[in-house]
């Protein structure tokens, strides 16, 4: 810790009392102070001596460093100069970089913070504080994996006192006299040269670019050049570094890496530190949560934030991207749960100093951070990672490394193919329908409509019900159905042209319920009027029983009909004694006349009825109503369909006789397949001639042509292709997450669903940001950069947490203010102790909590998922 300059002061006073004017009295850059001194008192003295009498004069200071020199021996000495406070030198040595790791707060500059890449090679060093932890184990899959994926991977042993990776691929007889980074680095250090690496290097295997480097061949003559290597005294002033020649010479052989991986030695090692703190562009930190290595972990952790990496200049510094492993755990789910926990809190309290450019934190989750790996048999008994498949758990920490390396298919056509268009002319064009369905232009909606399975379903002539949460597309169904000219719009939502004068609204229910209640009647003896008097609209031809007045359906002005035209039809119709079995009656009399079929249809039943306590207590009665008319009358109609687009949490709380049947009539909108949602953003961005042309002249096969195929039913590849030139590969930067499954979690509710209505939202946010972010600073990977997604999931979070707190479950508003109190998630379930079970219940069925369960299934926290955690200003547990 800084010593202050008042303590520093009153040291150097006494001093100077004594031993007279020639004494510098300076903090020390890691602890305690330094002192140097000129004196008559020193002569004869030796240098403990000295020493003792300077800690004499100052017995409560701290002194580490002595500089004492008598007059004789300080004549050539300029001492003006003397003793000048000492300069912490940014050294990637460990008593620099731990000194550098102990403040309260660190600044961190990743390429991840916004979402960049790095030019080939991505250096990674994989190191543990102790060994037996899978250090080696982790680095020898991950390499495979990332040769696996078509990049070129060179695996260098460091390991230099205990080297086993020619051993982990087993290469070892491969390893000769002279060969690898012993001989090369003792080589460099005599000549200020490194040798071609070619001659040193080995193909670990025969299908895929992976090369190892070795530590060398173990003998006399390989521990005789290792005594002689000084890391340290690499960085000194010009000062050859032949660790820094080697990471540069690797770029020149013959097969060029894109990533090199490093296996470290364990410990506080010389060579270890400018591993980690200078050559590195991510470090793997391997450990077991174990308190044994909690305390190390923690420096080596708080350090590693503080480094700069080779890539640092004074006007663009790079932090080294930090990620952990924490391994072997116990396999056993609870006690792996556990030790997971265990580790998250850990680092947590490790990265909590970190802060971003912008001061904020500068790890927002620490899932995309740690790896908890469990301990396998099948791993451990192996003696080599060649003779076994590698674990689903190292694919993880392959993802770290190559979402931090630079793609290979940019924007840009190549000199010789046809010309593509811009960026900037594809991003002026590209335009997403992000408003609700009920605002849209009938002529993009139309040229946005996606069927899927689920559409289908729910367009079918059987399905009595269309059931789904807000946002799911039921409106944009309706407008679509609404469209055929068979179609009789009974309920609507207002702003449409299927809103006619004479439409329903929340007035009208209640006078229709104040009607119904003093006649003694119930709304399924209510709505069969009704729909007779929308068909009388619709269908003017339709037959008039001899019981009802020749004015019903009509205006006595002869104008258009309207709401109160409505409910005097209504009264009319109702006040004769055998009503219902009349009504019931008409409207079979109807369907018997018609020569083709109509579908009826409702939507806006959520709306319509108002959304007042009472207004919803006449929606639930007036919805269970309706639904009861279907169930009784539908099945005997044979040209009048049924087709009722309902609110989820509506359907939930209705109470009906036989509601199990019509459940086997009704579709479920929930996107519950991946590539059909990124469809909803392909069709869209589709409607941009530039956008299509780019996609077009990228993958066009002479078997497959995209302009002549609905994008509903193009091949899974092509829709993934098309999405990676729209939004990219992957959310960069080391970060483990592809964007299409980032969107897909990212948008899901605690129970998986999405809505369509969320993803335009997000894209329509993403353009706009691009815009702003191509500007300044030009990204030619994708049309949208992944941070333009995430930067973007306010705006969908805050309209996703409304719907659901605001129109669809108020109910729940105990559970919000509860969550909003906690503020941060997971969160341990007895947190919500005091909140009605039934409304925990609640919020786990419609999506807004997730149940993380402990031993014996009991519920132990619970998980609020990402589509309502921003807005309800919630961080994630492990957020530092």
């Amino acid at each position: 810790m800084t010593q202050p300059d008042d303590d520093i002061n009153l040291v150097g006073a006494k001093l100077k009392s004594v031993l007279g004017e020639h004494v510098r009295v300076s903090a020390d850059p890691f602890r305690g102070m330094r002192v140097a001194a000129v004196s008559e008192q020193f002569v004869g003295l030796t240098p403990r001596a000295r020493r003792e009498r300077v800690q004499s004069l100052a017995p409560d200071t701290d002194f580490v460093r002595y500089e004492l020199w008598t007059p004789d021996e300080a004549e050539f000495m300029d001492l003006g100069e003397l003793g000048d406070p000492p300069v912490q030198a940014e050294l990637p040595l460990w008593p620099e970089a731990l000194a550098s790791g102990r403040a309260e707060e660190i600044t961190v500059r990743f390429p991840s913070e916004n979402y960049g890449t790095l030019s080939s090679p991505v250096v990674s060093t994989f190191y543990s504080l102790r060994g037996g932890v899978g250090r080696s184990t982790s680095l020898a899959h991950a390499a495979r994996i990332i040769a696996g994926q078509g990049l070129t991977v060179l695996c260098i042993d460091m390991d230099l006192e205990a080297p086993g990776l020619a051993s982990l691929f087993d290469v070892e007889e491969s390893v000769t006299e002279n060969m690898g980074v012993v001989p090369l680095l003792a080589a460099a250090e005599m000549s200020g040269e490194i040798g071609a690496l070619d001659e040193h290097v080995i193909r670990v295997a025969e299908d895929v670019s992976l090369f190892l480097l070795p530590a060398g061949r173990p003998g006399a003559e390989y521990a005789r050049l290792l005594s002689h290597l000084d890391p340290s005294a690499w960085y000194g002033e010009d000062e050859i570094n032949p660790l820094r020649l080697l990471v540069e010479a690797v770029s020149d052989l013959a097969e060029r890496p894109d990533v090199v991986l490093i296996d470290s030695r364990t410990g506080i090692s010389p060579l270890a530190a400018p591993l980690l703190f200078d050559v590195s562009d991510i470090n793997v930190v391997a450990f077991y949560p174990h308190p044994q290595a909690k305390a190390g972990t923690r420096a080596l952790t708080r350090a590693l934030l503080a480094a700069k990496s080779r890539r640092s200049t004074e006007e663009n510094p790079c932090t080294p991207e930090v990620r952990f492993i924490a391994s072997p755990v116990p396999a056993t789910p609870e006690v792996r749960e556990l030790y997971s926990e265990r580790a998250q809190d850990w680092i947590t309290e490790w990265l909590s100093v970190a802060r971003n450019s912008a001061g904020g934190p500068a790890f927002e989750a620490l899932e995309e951070v740690v790896q908890v790996i469990g301990y396998q048999e099948s791993l451990a008994a192996s003696d080599s990672v060649m003779r076994v498949q590698s674990s689903d758990d190292f694919t993880v920490v392959a993802d770290w490394i190559t979402g931090l390396v630079e793609p290979k298919n940019a924007l840009g056509a190549p000199e010789d193919a046809t010309p593509e268009p811009t960026k900037t002319e594809v991003l002026a064009s590209l335009q997403f329908a992000g408003e609700t369905a009920e605002n849209q232009e009938i002529e993009e909606l139309q040229n946005t409509f996606l069927s899927t399975a689920d559409v289908d379903r729910a367009l079918a002539p059987n399905t009595m019900l269309v059931i789904g949460r807000k946002g799911t597309g039921k409106t944009a169904l309706f407008r679509k159905l609404a469209g055929e000219p068979t179609s009789v719009v009974v309920t609507s939502p207002p702003g449409l042209d299927t809103h006619r004068s004479w439409t329903p609204d929340a007035n009208v229910y209640a006078l229709m319920e104040r009607e119904l209640q003093e006649r003694g009647l119930e709304w399924r003896q209510g709505w069969p009027a009704l729909l007779c008097l929308a068909l009388r609209q619709h269908l003017k031809s339709i037959p008039l029983p001899d019981w009802t007045p020749a004015s019903v359906g009509t205006t006595q002005a002869g104008g258009s009909y309207l709401k109160t035209d409505l409910l005097k039809d209504l009264k009319d119709l109702l006040s004769n004694p055998q009503a219902p079995l009349l009504v019931d009656q008409w409207l079979l009399d109807i369907d018997s006349s018609l020569d083709t079929s109509h579908t009826l249809l409702f939507d806006a039943l959520d709306t319509g009825f108002g959304n007042t306590a009472d207004n919803r207590r006449r929606r639930n009665d007036g919805v269970a109503g309706l639904l009861t008319v279907i169930g009784t009358l539908g099945p005997q109609m044979k040209k009048l369909k049924f087709k009722v687009l309902l609110r989820e949490d509506i359907w939930r709380e209705v109470s009906m006789p036989n509601k199990s049947h019509l459940s086997a009539r009704a579709a479920r909108l929930s996107w519950s397949n991946k590539t059909d949602y990124l469809r909803i953003a392909i069709k869209q961005a589709w409607r941009s001639e530039e956008f299509r042309k780019l996609v077009t002249a990228r993958l066009n096969k002479a078997n497959f042509h995209l302009e002549k195929t609905e994008v509903e039913y193009w091949p899974e590849d092509f829709v993934r292709n098309a999405w990676v030139i729209l939004a990219s590969e992957r959310i960069s930067g080391g970060r483990t997450a592809y964007t299409d499954n980032w969107v897909w979690s990212r948008l899901a509710d605690a129970n998986g669903d999405h809505a369509p209505r969320a993803l335009a939202q997000l894209m329509t946010a993403a353009v706009e940001l691009e815009r702003g972010f191509e500007a300044g600073n030009r990204y030619s990977r994708s049309i949208i950069r992944p941070r333009a997604l995430v930067e973007s999931l306010d705006k969908v979070s805050v309209p996703a947490l409304d719907a659901l707190e605001k129109d669809e479950f108020p109910e729940l508003a105990p559970v919000f203010k509860r969550l909003r109190e906690i503020s941060s998630t997971p969160f341990a379930a007895e947190q919500l102790e005091e909140t009605s079970p039934d409304l925990v219940r609640l919020a786990r069925d419609v999506g807004l909590l997730e149940e993380v369960s402990g031993p014996r299934d009991k519920a132990e926290r619970y998980r609020v998922p990402e589509l309502y955690r921003k807005a309800l200003n919630m961080t994630r547990k492990g957020q530092a």
